[in-house]
């Protein structure tokens, strides 16, 4: 079982290097399948490699936990591989490797996955076991208790983890007691809470046809992948039965919180509200974002905080769209003794870009990085069928790969500003320190 804290990922640092221009390149040829079941499929035909990428996102994940079962959702679904049907945990895990089956469940805030990989002459299996793990998951005692085993250790190593204590309270003052303030994995409480009926409950929830975006990448014709669809995925119900988080505003503090923490560095995550991801700003917003401090070492944030001045180890920016929020989060780490100085770096950082915007070298370099940089996201059938996923649950249309270029560089100063004010113009943002800082309290 792979399982991410959802906020903690979203504040996390990633580098960028910088990329020259490349010329633009056209993207896969995409094609619109409906089964006869009414199955929608994005189909991307690859023959030369005998091989088959499926993914398949459902809209509910582990915001729709109630409250006491925090984390159900993401052991559920790492469940579902450990035995199905007629197999055992043993027997289902061997049925993969005698076939080289990949088969990958996984829960995230908005939306729980699979990903299945397999090669040409083994789809049918591949999509046999696929079946078997969606609708009759057997969740065993064993394969049970050691996920409950692995959760429980995962929380406890958490409680001496600055970066979780931070991110954990982040999401409770920016969402309150909204689904986000929870957590999304399990804490102690909740571990006693959830059994086989709570776990079985919630794939029958979630994994259904109206909430369902699939999309498959290799060596397979339509015909013969939508009687594959049909077969596996026509065995869900129509409709899902989930609860699905309604929208909130994130909240920002006045002053800074502190988490005691004994350390000789702080942690320290701020943000406020963000821009939607199917807002019009959208674009100008990921442009602002690029030079500002999501570019790595080539970071607006990166050159005044560190390279400059020498006041954190590391400092970064994000834009965290879900479904039922917009986040403009950053983060950074430094000294204890250095906290307040970086922080008050930062934020008069933020005020001049909204005060006087990014000057032109800037804007030019991160449109030429974050054009010629996309088709790295392409490098395989594997992440070719996660985009188109991604585009469908944003609600994309099929010729946005080749348009993500126009949209980048269609961004101009104007829009920058206005992307600028709206996200910083106000100065108010939340602040969390974990750490032992230096003239903020605690």
């Amino acid at each position: 079982m792979r399982r991410r804290d959802v906020l903690t990922s979203a504040l996390a640092l990633f580098c960028g290097a910088v990329l020259l221009p490349l010329p633009a390149l056209a993207g896969p040829r995409i094609e619109r399948i409906v089964t006869p079941l009414g199955i929608e499929v994005w189909l991307v035909r690859e023959p030369a490699i005998p091989m088959l990428a499926l993914q398949a996102a459902w809209r509910g994940g582990t915001s729709s936990d109630p409250a006491g079962l925090e984390g159900r959702a993401g052991l559920a679904m790492g469940l579902l591989t450990e035995g199905a049907g007629s197999l055992g945990p043993d027997d289902f895990q061997n049925a993969l490797r005698e076939a080289a089956i990949s088969l990958d469940f996984s829960a995230e805030r908005d939306y729980c996955s699979v990903g299945l990989r397999t090669l040409s002459q083994h789809r049918a299996r591949a999509f046999e076991l696929l079946k078997l793990a969606m609708t009759a998951p057997r969740f065993d005692d064993e394969p049970m208790a050691r996920a409950r085993a692995q959760a429980r250790v995962a929380y406890e190593r958490g409680r001496t983890n600055p970066n979780t204590l931070a991110g954990e309270r982040f999401a409770e003052l920016a969402y309150g007691d909204h689904p986000y303030g929870r957590r999304s994995t399990p804490n102690i409480e909740s571990l006693e809470r959830i059994g086989r009926a709570e776990l079985a409950e919630f794939p029958r929830a979630v994994l259904a046809r109206r909430n369902l975006a699939l999309a498959v990448v290799g060596d397979i014709a339509p015909d013969d992948l939508s009687r594959l669809v049909d077969q596996s995925f026509g065995a869900l119900p129509e409709e899902p039965a989930v609860t699905l988080p309604p929208p909130v505003q994130v909240r920002t503090v006045a002053q800074p919180v502190v988490i005691p923490f004994p350390n000789p560095q702080s942690v320290v995550l701020f943000g406020g509200p963000g821009i939607a991801r199917e807002d019009p700003d959208w674009y100008a917003a990921t442009v602002l974002n690029q030079i500002l401090g999501g570019g790595g070492m080539t970071s607006r944030l990166f050159e005044e905080v560190r390279e400059k001045r020498g006041l954190v180890y590391s400092v970064g920016t994000q834009l965290s769209p879900s479904k039922a929020s917009a986040l403009f989060a950053g983060s950074l780490a430094t000294s204890n003794a250095q906290v307040a100085e970086a922080l008050k770096l930062v934020r008069g950082e933020l005020a001049r870009v909204a005060r006087e915007g990014v000057s032109d070298d800037e804007l030019a370099g991160a449109k030429a990085y974050m054009t010629g940089s996309f088709p790295l996201r392409l490098t395989s059938n594997a992440a070719i069928a996660g985009m188109l996923v991604a585009m469908r649950n944003s609600d994309l249309s099929p010729d946005y790969i080749d348009a993500y270029p126009g949209l980048i560089n269609a961004v101009g100063q104007a829009d920058i500003r206005r992307v600028a004010q709206r996200l910083f113009g106000r100065d108010e943002y939340l602040v969390v320190v974990a750490g032992q800082p230096v003239g903020l309290g605690g």
